[in-house]
């Protein structure tokens, strides 16, 4: 309406000064002391993030009973359901979007816990036998990135891309995922705000503000503003930091680092911080197996570099990363985690920390890229759900309002409020989510032989020889990809 009124007020004094020009009105410096003084312009203003408009019509569902099935384990049950308000921002977040949500629909919402990831295929089966007997008792699964795209090659989900309601241009939806997961002209998942594991499972560097002071370490915001946040530049900032704490001749997590990093998921996100593709796309929109030979190779012997021959890094084979340890400590200028470990280690933390994305291979990089660990719920509508229209209303309008005020909220509670009031700060944490980068390989892995394990598999070897370990497994990969996707075009 306010963009009405402007155009129609522009409109009004357009006419006026026209008339003026005709010579009908007062002589130029002359004034009419009865005349009105001329409006100011009505101001065009863009909604604010809590009140941005999505697409949805009115509806009204009649009540009915929208069923989620979620994965059982705690972060991604309570993405999904939250019984009461408590005070804690996140949780009243969730609260507040699910009563909006069914007043808006006139739904209830009722949530269904699977088993927590340890016992997923357990989950797994249950899901596949409860569709095909068609029962008909989940409306939307959110379900565990590692393990249930599989189902998707049963048939066993709608096709997402002629179903109403879902606005998959939106914010609020992945622009990767929505890209990436279309298969054959067809997609069987979306994610995006609506699953809290999405930002939680966001893998980034956190720093240690005091140890970069104390380093006369530049602002880091500035280098990756700058574009100058690449592994090389990572590789220099850290390698002459450190320092024999306790004197006793060998590196240890008592002593101070530069950076301190694990070989296992952290490893696997340096693929997508320098946006690696493994696949291209056949005339008919499927996957088919196709690598960049030398960046792969560049990446290994960078990463490689990075951790194994960087004296002011400490790389740990075969476990997580503690930064509770390490950055909570004043230990370490950097390290390698995920942002649930941020919230739930350096919430008490008295120096102040600050979020980075992973570094890119290099300057020529278009974009950083962001890995989200397995840990991410995809959600999809089983060909059984009662009401499909139901299904992606609800997902649509739960979406909306997770970007509106569940996002915000859990930002603040990962950098202590100051996304909120820190433009600086909340530009960075903007900039990593929106870098988030999903794509077929890395949620397919596990259905089509593990192509996305490069570094996983090498790291923690302290293997840099990717042309020989490619050439061992690039057949069977592209073999069992090509089985993936016959299941696929058989579901025709």
């Amino acid at each position: 309406m306010k963009k009405h009124v402007s155009v129609l007020l522009a409109a009004l004094l357009l006419a006026g000064s026209l008339h003026s020009c005709t010579g009908s009105g007062p002589e130029p410096g002359n004034t009419d002391p009865a005349a009105p003084a001329p409006a100011d312009p009505v101001p065009e203003t863009e909604p604010s993030r809590a009140k941005t408009p999505d697409s949805l019509p009115e509806l009204d569902f009649g009540g009915a009973t929208a069923v989620i099935h979620s994965r059982g384990d705690a972060e991604a049950l309570t993405e999904i359901c939250s019984e009461e308000l408590n005070g804690e921002a996140v949780n009243d977040a969730i609260f507040e979007r699910n009563v909006s949500v069914e007043e808006r629909l006139n739904v209830s919402i009722r949530c269904f816990a699977g088993d927590g990831w340890e016992n997923y295929d357990n989950t797994v089966s249950a899901i596949r036998s409860s569709i095909m007997a068609a029962d008909g008792s989940y409306d939307i699964v959110a379900g565990w990135s590692s393990r249930i795209p599989a189902l998707s090659l049963e048939g066993l989900f709608l096709d997402l891309n002629p179903v109403n309601y879902l606005d998959l241009a939106r914010n609020w939806w992945n622009a990767s995922a929505v890209r990436e997961l279309q298969i054959g002209n067809r997609m069987y998942f979306v994610t995006g705000d609506i699953a809290r594991t999405m930002l939680s499972s966001m893998c980034v560097y956190v720093f240690n503000q005091k140890v970069a002071e104390d380093n006369h370490v530049e602002n880091l915001y500035d280098a990756v503003k700058e574009r100058r946040w690449t592994l090389d530049y990572v590789y220099g900032l850290t390698s002459g930091l450190y320092k024999d704490l306790n004197g006793n001749g060998e590196g240890d997590l008592t002593d101070a680092w530069g950076l301190v990093t694990s070989c296992i998921n952290d490893a696997d996100a340096y693929m997508q911080g320098s946006l690696v593709s493994m696949m291209t796309r056949d005339e008919e929109g499927y996957p088919v197996l196709s690598v960049d030979e030398e960046q792969l190779a560049d990446l290994v012997g960078k990463v490689y570099r990075l951790d194994w021959e960087n004296p002011g890094c400490y790389a740990i084979p075969n476990a997580e990363t503690n930064i509770r340890d390490t950055i909570a400590q004043d230990k370490a200028l950097l390290a390698s985690t995920r942002l649930t470990a941020v919230v739930g280690s350096l919430g008490d933390m008295e120096s102040d920390y600050g979020v980075l994305p992973y570094p890119m291979l290099n300057e020529a990089q278009e974009s950083y890229g962001t890995r989200v660990q397995d840990a991410l719920s995809l959600w999809c509508i089983p060909i059984d759900a009662k009401d499909p229209d139901l299904s992606a209303a609800v997902m649509e309008a739960l979406a909306a309002q997770s970007w509106r005020t569940v996002t915000p909220a859990y930002f603040d509670i990962a950098l202590k409020s100051r996304y909120s009031r820190d433009p600086e700060t909340s530009a960075m944490m903007d900039l990593i989510k929106d870098s988030v980068y999903i794509n077929f390989e890395s949620l397919y892995n596990r259905a089509i032989g593990q192509p996305w394990f490069v570094l996983r598999n090498l790291m923690p070897q302290k293997d840099k020889n990717f042309s020989s370990y490619w050439a061992s497994n690039k057949k069977l990969l592209a073999k069992n990809l090509d089985k993936a996707i016959k299941k696929l075009k058989d579901l025709d």
